[in-house]
């Protein structure tokens, strides 16, 4: 699995990840997490070696339906004929996701975490194989103990903090790259310690 952040435009959007195979094998599924406000990303993906005679985005998985995550989708569906894949219905969406459900995503496997709290649509994707979780805009990296809380975000962190995770890939917050579970922990310790 081969994951690549593609660049932001300058206008308000979310981190959108392109990933393939390690090889670009046609069994291999090319698949956007996220595609933005606009589309803009779909530059990005034109110049990319993402297989000869594959199509350069063939699914599309939204971590959830806001406009900043989804707006894009159209776009894609007219260039690629993407499949587009998420936890609630919409104007583009080819079929819901199910909480569990395993997606062939470039030479490996992502499941659908359903992980309410930032949205009751809000997903995060996870590559057991790599220790990765896509995150969309569940936050993980809650320093302190000051704001308010629904409790199945509680729910949720709880959640995420059984798995084995080494990369987090944010909606919009860098990448984070180590101590991963620690930070999701802490995250935890100070939502359970804030106003719910």
């Amino acid at each position: 699995m081969r994951v690549i952040q593609l660049s932001q435009a300058p206008i308000y959007t979310c981190r959108s990840y392109l990933i393939l195979g390690e090889w670009n094998v046609l069994g291999d599924v090319n698949t956007l997490i996220d595609p933005g406000t606009d589309g803009s990303v779909i530059e990005q993906v034109e110049v990319l070696s993402t297989g000869c005679g594959k199509v350069p985005v063939e699914q599309i998985i939204l971590t959830h339906n806001h406009f900043d995550h989804a707006a894009g989708v159209e776009i894609f569906k007219k260039r690629y004929g993407s499949r587009v894949f998420a936890w609630s219905d919409g104007k583009d969406v080819d079929e819901l996701l199910r909480d569990g459900q395993i997606l062939k995503a470039g030479d490996d496997q992502l499941q659908v975490l359903h992980t309410p709290g930032h949205s009751s649509d809000s997903v995060c994707l996870y590559n057991f194989q790599n220790r990765i979780l896509f995150s969309g805009d569940t936050q993980l990296r809650i320093r302190s103990q000051v704001g308010v809380f629904a409790p199945e975000y509680i729910e949720t962190l709880k959640r995420l903090s059984t798995l084995r995770i080494d990369t987090v890939y944010s909606g919009h917050d860098e990448p984070i790259v180590s101590n991963a579970e620690g930070i999701i922990m802490e995250t935890l310790r100070n939502v359970r310690n804030s106003r719910i």
